[in-house]
């Protein structure tokens, strides 16, 4: 059959609504738009508090060569000869006890090696070293009165001052020990 009028068109068709999954949605859109505004608000704060000058944090300490073993047993025999001088220096002589008569005298001195680490550093210095002399000569206790400022010239003059002999001390005659300070002096120029 044909169409009695030609001119004049058809009435619109409803079209059926699209279905659900073909429909666009902008809820996946705003959550990205959401995330990015929060990223970057986060960067500003980050950003603004890394700008604030707080309190400058303390610097470490400067490191400190520890050494070998040897070292470490050379600075206990230094505490521990530091505690005996202490305790020397508070603990007062009998009021009976008079000086010695003739006080130790250095018969066989071992000159010291001076240290290669100290030689090669071109360090120099005076240790002035206390010796507790025992009846028979020999250096009893040895310990460093004054550092020369330079640990392997301390520990050389300690090692050499250890194979001394003296002559010991006379008191009332008869030898007893008694307490020596004698300086060690590392001079390059020496050498």
């Amino acid at each position: 059959m044909s169409d009695p009028n030609p001119n004049i068109p058809d009435p619109p068709r409803e079209q059926p609504p699209p279905p659900e999954s073909d429909r666009k949605s902008a809820t996946p859109l705003l959550w990205i738009v959401l995330l990015l505004a929060l990223l970057a608000f986060g960067w500003f704060i980050y950003n603004q508090r890394a700008g604030v000058s707080t309190a400058p944090e303390p610097l470490p300490p400067p490191a400190v060569d520890v050494g070998d073993a040897r070292d470490a047993a050379a600075e206990r025999e230094r505490a521990a000869d530091d505690v005996r001088r202490e305790a020397r220096v508070r603990a007062p002589e009998p009021a009976s006890s008079t000086g010695p008569d003739s006080e130790p005298e250095l018969t066989n001195r071992i000159q010291p090696e001076y240290p290669v680490a100290a030689y090669r550093d071109r360090a120099e210095g005076t240790v002035l070293v206390g010796i507790l002399v025992d009846a028979n000569g020999r250096p009893s206790e040895v310990d460093v009165v004054r550092r020369s400022g330079n640990r392997d010239l301390d520990r050389a003059a300690l090692d050499a001052v250890r194979q001394w002999t003296f002559e010991p001390a006379v008191r009332g005659g008869r030898k007893v020990e008694a307490r020596v300070e004698v300086p060690v002096t590392f001079r390059l120029d020496a050498q």
